[in-house]
């Protein structure tokens, strides 16, 4: 991609790394550069750093938190989960299916869609954000009131109950995934960079530098674990096509749609530094740290070490701790000794923000750098290969036989999901009983729903089959035949008073009901016009490469009766359900 004259979002712009990406890119003279941070004041702060070397590009920054509503953005976490109305919405923002007014309210989609970035790099330390939270905590208090009958029984259970979900990793990271990904292809975003991290810079279990006695600390497993979560979210990504809408078009046998974002993951597994070095005051978790001393006289025994009668310390009235500092950033302020022995040989060692700036810069502009962690995953995870494809057909043919010899057919036991699928396949079994796929039909859609029901009808073993997996049957009438269980509709689709209309109906039978009313016969004759059209027009004749699903494919599917192979091309026609890479 070529950077002058684009729009860059850098998320977590302020920060060690995303000022070294900033200044790496203004060399290059994008138009604009937003960049984000939590605060206001850190934004101001590199907005005034930036300004003397911005040259023509224009500098903008916004703040807040991007993990949360835009109304909840200036907030500290305390305020969110401290309101009982906050943390209720909260909760529900990250649990409840991702829906349009969630994602309208979310600040990270406000931003995107304002901006209209053509790349963003994403510096923001997300697995910090989110497994500092620290839900073994959360846990532990929440299971001590659990345990305890008068402290479950009282309103404060309810509040700790509602926080603990709030402090759920997992489901935050997949929310904000999801948000990400409907803004980077609702406003075009062409590349989005991830700066990610390891957890314990590239060390092991054995780390030393941890966050309590565990070595390492839960949290700090947690921080890798969210950090490799977020990595393979990003591999699903770099592997999803855009919806298609007015500007896909479909090809002989597949939708050619615009370019899918590319997603990209630089992951630094050491320390970064540094920022400034100094002397001054020292902030430990953002706080000035004050001077304390005790006179040695009052020096406490063994047994009030922990309850002391009185408080025998005093504050150094005025006074906070000074010394030479070097600082690292996100990873804190190290003093001279500390920071020698976290990039000592053998250590944790260290690497500059330029040099992931320039790394980041070389994948940005197509450069070979490496080390993107995306494209790794894509060289050695084990795709489809040869012999598997090979031995398809021998499996299939098997299935067909043991079909045959049992007078059984084997259409679909709702294992592989979704509901839609087994829909589709018995709704296609049926259809076949009647006609050929590349037949013209001798009926209209009323007369295919009629010959379909009366299989149904008279056919009780293909009628149990259905019922017995969880998929409902509309009748012609609308009214509906169904077994102990349903696997439609979900718990989120199940109207609050437990009553079904016709609009109900209509959502279920297209989400996994097997559908024998007219409408649906329609689409399914439509469905197949268009595969007819497909597979007899002269252009599809062709026998080279390009072509998958030629005449002489249809021709066999339609021999064999291969409803998998037609519901694979609804799949990649209607649902976008398609993979776009080996």
């Amino acid at each position: 991609m070529d950077i002058a004259g684009s729009r860059i979002l850098i998320l977590g712009g302020p920060g060690l790394v995303g000022m070294a990406v900033v200044r790496r890119f203004l060399f290059h003279k994008p138009e604009s550069l937003l960049i984000t941070g939590l605060t206001r004041a850190e934004v101001d702060a590199a907005l005034k750093e930036l300004e003397p070397v911005a040259g023509k590009t224009k500098i903008t920054g916004k703040w807040g938190n991007i993990f949360v509503r835009s109304e909840f953005k200036d907030l500290a976490r305390p305020e969110i989960l401290g309101n009982p109305t906050r943390l209720s919405r909260f909760v529900l923002d990250t649990i409840e299916p991702l829906n349009d007014e969630i994602l309208n309210a979310s600040t990270l989609h406000e931003m995107i869609k304002e901006y209209k970035p053509h790349t963003i790099i994403d510096c923001i330390n997300t697995a910090t954000a989110l497994a500092y939270q620290d839900v073994f905590e959360a846990s532990r208090q929440t299971y001590s009131m659990l345990k305890d009958p008068v402290a479950s029984a009282g309103p404060e259970f309810k509040t700790r109950v509602e926080t603990l979900l709030g402090t759920q990793y997992t489901p935050q990271l997949i929310r904000h995934v999801q948000i990400l990904w409907e803004s980077l292809t609702d406003f075009n975003v062409q590349t989005y960079l991830k700066v990610g991290t390891t957890g314990t810079g590239g060390m092991g279990l054995n780390i030393p530098y941890t966050h309590s006695e565990d070595k390492p600390s839960r949290v700090l497993l947690a921080k890798s674990a969210i950090a490799g979560a977020h990595t393979m979210l990003l591999f699903l990504l770099g592997r999803t096509a855009r919806e298609h809408g007015s500007t896909s078009q479909w090809s002989p046998d597949r939708n050619i749609k615009p370019t899918s974002p590319i997603i990209k993951e630089v992951k630094p597994a050491t320390a970064i530094g540094w920022k400034e070095i100094s002397f001054g005051k020292i902030r430990r978790k953002g706080k000035l740290v004050e001077l304390f001393d005790q006179d040695p006289a009052s020096a406490l025994s063994v047994e009030e070490l922990l309850a002391p009668r009185t408080q025998p310390w005093k504050r150094v009235e005025n006074d906070y701790l000074q010394a030479p500092f070097i600082d690292t950033g996100e990873n804190g302020i190290f003093s001279r000794g500390e920071f020698e022995a976290i990039t000592d040989e053998g250590q944790m060692e260290f690497i500059t923000p330029e040099e992931i700036a320039e790394t980041v810069e070389a994948e940005i502009m197509g450069g070979n750098s490496g080390s993107d962690c995306v494209s790794a995953l894509d060289s050695v995870v084990l795709g489809p290969t040869y012999r598997a494809g090979f031995l398809r057909a021998r499996a299939v043919e098997k299935l067909r036989q043991l079909e045959r010899s049992n007078g059984v057919p084997s259409v679909a036991f709702e294992n592989l999901g979704p509901p839609r699928l087994s829909k589709l396949l018995f709704e296609l079994h049926l259809i076949t009983q009647e006609m050929g796929l590349l037949d013209v039909p001798k009926f209209d859609a009323a007369e295919l729903g009629k010959r379909c029901e009366e299989q149904i009808l008279r056919n009780a073993k293909l009628r149990a089959a259905i019922l017995s997996v969880g998929i409902a049957i509309v009748l012609r009438s609308g009214r509906v035949l169904r077994g102990p269980e349903l696997v439609i509709p979900s718990r989120w689709d199940i109207p609050a008073d437990g009553k079904i209309g016709p609009k109900h109906l209509d959502q279920y039978a297209g989400q996994g009901w097997l559908d024998l009313r007219e409408p649906n016969m329609k689409s399914w004759l439509t469905r197949l016009s268009v595969l007819r059209e497909e597979a007899t027009r002269a252009d599809n004749e062709n026998t080279g490469s390009a072509y998958v699903r030629n005449q002489t494919h249809w021709e066999t599917v339609d021999k064999q009766g291969s409803l998998g192979s037609v519901v694979s091309w609804v799949f990649l026609r209607e649902e976008d359900g398609e993979r776009v890479k080996r």
